[in-house]
C-alpha cells in the first residue's frame, strides 16, 4: 500500500514524504522531480515554456505511471489534486493523505518558497490565499485530512500519518 502526500504549495509534502520514507523503507517518488527527469528540465521551465496546461498533462502522466508502483511513498505537487482522476488513480494502490496547515503557516513559508515555485512568483499575498481557499475542496477528496498545527513536527506528522495506516 502506497502513502500518498498531497495538499498546497509548501504544507511540507517534501519534508514528511522524506522523513516517512526513512521511517517505513518505502521508495520515495516526488511527481514533480519525476517529470523534470523524464522532461529533462526544471518546473519553472516546463511552466515558463510550454504552460500550465501542458505541465497538467504531464501531471497527469505522472500519476499514472507512479501509482502503479508498490510500497512507495508519493508527494504530489499542489495542484495535483485539481483534477479528480488524479486522486482517484492514487486512491487504487494508496491511501492519500491532505496535509492542511492553516493559511497563516503557509504564509510564514511562502517567501522562501516563492524561490522555486513557479506559480508563487509575481503573485499578492492575497491571489495566493485565494487559490487556496479555491484548491480545498479539491484536497478534501483525500482519503485523510491531517490538519497541520504551528507546534507539528516533521515527526509528528510522518507519526500521524503511520498510525493512520495501521502501522
Amino acid at each position: 500500500m502506497n502513502i500518498v502526500l498531497t495538499g498546497f504549495m509548501a504544507s511540507g509534502k517534501s519534508v514528511v514524504s522524506e522523513r516517512l520514507a526513512n521511517l517505513t523503507g518505502r521508495k520515495l517518488i516526488d511527481t514533480d522531480k519525476y517529470i523534470e527527469e523524464k522532461e529533462g528540465t526544471s518546473i519553472n521551465e516546463i511552466f515558463k515554456t510550454h504552460g500550465e496546461k501542458y505541465f497538467r498533462e504531464l501531471e497527469k502522466a505522472a500519476v499514472v505511471a507512479v501509482a502503479d508502483e508498490e510500497n512507495a511513498v508519493i508527494s504530489t505537487g499542489g495542484g495535483t489534486a485539481l483534477d479528480k482522476s488524479n486522486i482517484d488513480c492514487l486512491k487504487k494502490t494508496g491511501k492519500v493523505f491532505y496535509l492542511a496547515p492553516d493559511f497563516e503557516i503557509i504564509e510564514k513559508r511562502i517567501i522562501e518558497a516563492a524561490k522555486t515555485r513557479p506559480l508563487l512568483q509575481n503573485q499578492s499575498i492575497e491571489d495566493i490565499r485565494k487559490r487556496f481557499n479555491d484548491r480545498i475542496p479539491f484536497y478534501e477528496n483525500c482519503d485523510y485530512r491531517l490538519h497541520i498545527k504551528e507546534d507539528m513536527s516533521v515527526d509528528d506528522c510522518a507519526k500521524k500519518i503511520l498510525d493512520l495506516m495501521g502501522e
